[in-house]
């Protein structure tokens, strides 16, 4: 092949970056709560809400957590959220973490009107590979198929993960070809999935909850943190039971069951592992 028509395949090739990175870009509406889940390093400018469950251990994410946004730590398979809450919630490379899909999907579907959630693709598993990730995912017309990964393994991903970050090409074939990598779908009403089986990740992040809570008085300390107002403490409910919470300085206390979760530099920390019954605390 000429020197000429190799530059322009590639030409038409670098065209198609911008069509697929508008195929895989929320659109969040301009009015209304919009909540991100596992918001990490990075959270969409739109975000008004950022549920996080590990503000220590960045083990399944590339740095250390934004601060940028007002934060609850919390957990998909339990969101600490009343129903509807939100009118848009935003699962950015989160639901491929989860041990059970389906509820994770049930609950996103029980806080928002619509959202958006994108995940590797089975593609992306098998070649890049991620250790902390337990499923292979397929897109099945807008249903986000999930299969244990199993003994399934990327043998080579150490070697794309370095060639992607030190390689500017390589990042324009994966740009170019995105849709290969990521499955993104927007949904109304109710995210849809289908679960084959259990599977457990080889590893994962570790929750430590008083480092937490030493973590997050540190970050108020040193004036990291937003605020929540009391519009979004309002969304705000009891995990295991879903009733509203009632706020003090450091705690936060559910009204329908005799839970108390802590709080920590203005941030609740609304785990049910974190939280511990009343007569325990009082005694």
């Amino acid at each position: 092949m000429s020197a000429a028509r190799t530059i322009l395949r590639a030409l038409r090739e670098t065209a198609r970056i911008p069509g697929e990175a508008r195929r895989h870009r929320p659109s969040p509406p301009a009015e209304g709560i919009v909540v991100e889940i596992g918001g990490g390093q990075s959270p969409h400018p739109r975000a008004d809400l950022v549920i996080d469950r590990y503000v220590v251990d960045d083990f399944e994410r590339e740095g250390a957590i934004s601060l940028a946004k007002p934060l609850v730590v919390g957990d998909g398979h339990r969101l600490p959220l009343r129903d509807h809450a939100a009118a848009y919630v935003l699962t950015l490379h989160v639901l491929e973490h989860a041990t059970d899909p389906a509820q994770f999907a049930a609950e996103v579907s029980r806080v928002a009107r619509s959202g958006f959630a994108q995940v590797p693709s089975r593609e992306a598993e098998l070649t890049y590979g991620w250790p902390f990730h337990p499923w292979l995912i397929d897109d099945r017309e807008g249903t986000l198929a999930f299969e244990p990964k199993g003994a399934l393994r990327a043998p080579l991903s150490s070697l794309f993960h370095s060639d992607f970050a030190a390689s500017t090409l390589h990042r324009i074939w994966w740009s170019a070809h995105r849709s290969r990598w990521l499955h993104s779908v927007e949904w109304r009403e109710r995210l849809e999935v289908r679960v084959v089986g259990t599977s457990v990740a080889e590893t994962t992040a570790h929750l430590d909850v008083p480092a937490t809570v030493d973590a997050l008085d540190g970050f108020a300390a040193r004036g990291l943190l937003r605020p929540l107002s009391a519009e979004l403490r309002a969304l705000l409910a009891c995990p295991a039971c879903r009733s509203p919470l009632r706020f003090e300085e450091r705690r936060a206390l559910c009204t329908g069951c005799d839970r108390e979760f802590p709080v920590a530099g203005g941030v609740p920390i609304l785990l049910v592992e974190a939280a511990v019954r009343r007569e325990q605390s009082s005694g």
